[in-house]
């Protein structure tokens, strides 16, 4: 049987298909709220031949629009397919964050995601390993973050509502069901209420530290100090892939941000040098 050559065109049916994976690709709005935007497939068949199918989630990802998350990348998503394959070639989405074959360090990276060999989509579920150059992540298929609505605050209240939304649960708010064709309204209609909410909140805590300030009872978050030889360390391991981001995260007690700023000057510091 004559092989496909097109990386778009689905394996024939006629092929005997002996195993196949499925995800979810999800975009992390915030740590704990994430919207699933497709599925994700590796399907192999018994003449070693490959496919991978991505099948976007439109009625979420139609309400992303006010927030740039980047899209999928390798996938047009303009082109409103249902289905979008890539045969016979490692997508641009699963090559730029998974270890290639060759990677030195490959075995540790396969342990720490509980893997024996390298099934590219199956690390990418495993692995506690953070890719920096988006915020995509991707989570078991039928993954469910959603432990019900905040009574908190309106803030709260609002991210849980779009926790909801983005799980792609049937949606029942506040006793009201709102039917899926209404799920992208629904999740820019709560994206606007909590970016407002949260923009309040954090205008009413810079006003109250100025004004504690002025009374002298406040100075300000006591910054983590971080040994130069111990950060130069890290940022080598991390750079390596001996550590995770999360490893690099725990060790430092730095948030992410200020990691990568350290990181930034340490580099700049020693290139002065040079």
């Amino acid at each position: 049987m004559k092989r496909n050559t097109d990386i778009t065109t689905p394996i024939s049916s006629d092929v005997k298909r002996i195993y196949s994976l499925s995800g979810e690709i999800c975009f992390a709005y915030t740590k704990t709220t994430l919207f699933k935007v497709a599925k994700i497939t590796y399907d192999l068949f018994e003449d070693e031949s490959y496919q991978y199918i991505f099948e976007p989630y439109y009625d979420v990802v139609d309400g992303l629009v006010l927030v740039d998350w980047g899209g999928i990348p390798g996938i047009n998503l303009d082109l409103r397919r249902e289905r979008y394959y890539r045969v016979g070639v490692i997508p641009t989405f699963i090559s730029e964050r998974t270890p290639s074959p060759s990677r030195v360090n490959l075995k540790e990276e396969l342990e720490r995601a509980n893997l024996d060999y390298l099934n590219r989509l199956q690390w990418l579920i495993n692995t506690d390993t953070v890719y920096t150059g988006d915020k995509l992540i991707v989570q078991q298929d039928g993954f469910n973050n959603f432990t019900g609505f905040s009574t908190k605050s309106a803030q709260w209240h609002a991210l849980s509502v779009l926790q909801l939304l983005g799980m792609r649960l049937p949606i029942d708010i506040d006793g009201i069901h709102f039917s899926d064709q209404e799920r992208s309204t629904l999740i820019k209609a709560y994206l606007i209420e909590y970016e407002f909410l949260a923009t309040k909140r954090r205008q009413r805590q810079n006003i109250g530290q100025l004004e504690a300030k002025e009374r002298g009872v406040y100075t300000g978050r006591k910054p983590i100090e971080v040994s130069l030889p111990l950060l130069d360390e890290v940022r080598q391991k991390l750079k390596a892939g001996r550590i995770t981001l999360k490893d690099a995260l725990a060790i430092t007690k730095l948030s992410k941000a200020t990691l990568y700023r350290k990181f930034k000057q340490l580099e700049e510091s020693q290139n002065r040098k040079v």
